[in-house]
């Protein structure tokens, strides 16, 4: 059962930026609907961008949906632009930078659904403005929700609650949780990967600091790893010390300086990481492998 104190199940903070000069109203409201947080909002139009790094990631780790009762929404993430109709239900993930368009005074309600409910939907089904299996549903759950609030009892909402979650996972295409979590996984270990691959060097480089910039928390990130063939910390020792095989043979930097180069803060440590990888210390390999390739140095 969810609960309200779940780090996982907050909204996310916004910045709005009104698009016309006339009088300014905003109503908003935020209630609980069976352990989902759930917002309602009436304002004029603008653009609301999404804060992401005022917030800790634990509390990005969901899902949103988001009902709009009048005027339209356009919804911006991952480069694409996606415009939603009053009754249309837009499905997007916290975790990755989004922006709302509200060309008009609207009205809208919002329910977050952590990841460990959901899984990660894929952002190809914003394209569609949900004509799949669930999207009547979910959109009549909403709108049900957002009338009778008032009038719903504490297990009402918490029947709600659940029936807005298994509507979510049929228009997601995939009533299978254990696999979207596999998918899921399998993406973040990806992109954990790129984004060590490219900033190997830097010594500040951490599973902290990785998992910020990906907008996850250490724990997803380290649940990423579970199935796969090595550890992020093993992955990112492979590239620098593959990175530093190819300086040992290229260039004449001293070891300290191939330390530094591949991202180790010390000479130490890159020894003691080099050798465990290739059974010999950076001077000694480097020695033999120009032996090797170059017979007259030997002589």
């Amino acid at each position: 059962m969810l609960l309200l104190s779940d780090p996982s199940c907050v909204l996310v903070q916004m910045s709005a930026r009104t698009l016309r000069d006339a009088p300014a109203y905003r109503r908003m409201s935020r209630n609980p609907l069976g352990g989902l947080p759930m917002s309602r909002i009436a304002s004029v139009p603008q653009v609301v961008t999404a804060q992401l790094d005022e917030v800790r990631p634990a509390a990005m780790e969901s899902t949103q949906l988001q009902l709009v009762r009048s005027g339209s929404l356009i919804l911006q993430q991952g480069g694409r632009q996606t415009r939603f109709q009053p009754g249309d239900v837009a499905v997007y993930d916290v975790s990755q930078p989004f922006e709302f368009i509200y060309p008009d005074e609207f009205a809208t309600v919002i329910v977050q659904v952590p990841t460990t409910e959901l899984g990660r939907i894929d952002p190809r089904l914003r394209d569609d403005s949900m004509p799949r299996q669930g999207a009547s549903v979910l959109a009549a759950l909403l709108r049900a929700t957002d009338e009778h609030y008032e009038n719903l009892t504490s297990n009402s909402r918490k029947a709600l609650s659940r029936a807005v979650i298994e509507a979510a996972r049929s228009y997601a295409g995939d009533d299978d949780r254990d696999e979207r979590r596999s998918r899921s996984a399998a993406v973040v270990a990806d992109r954990a990967r790129s984004y060590a691959a490219r900033h190997a060097s830097d010594v500040t480089l951490s599973s902290s600091h990785i998992a910020a910039r990906l907008h996850i928390s250490r724990r997803t990130l380290h649940s990423a790893f579970a199935d796969e063939r090595e550890t992020l910390g093993q992955f990112i020792r492979s590239v620098r010390i593959a990175r530093a095989r190819e300086l040992l043979l290229t260039t004449a930097y001293p070891v300290g300086a191939v330390a530094q180069q591949v991202g180790y803060l010390d000479a130490t440590s890159f020894i003691r990481a080099f050798k465990s990888s290739e059974g010999a210390t950076p001077s000694v390999w480097r020695r033999r492998h120009l032996d090797r390739s170059f017979p007259d140095h030997a002589s």
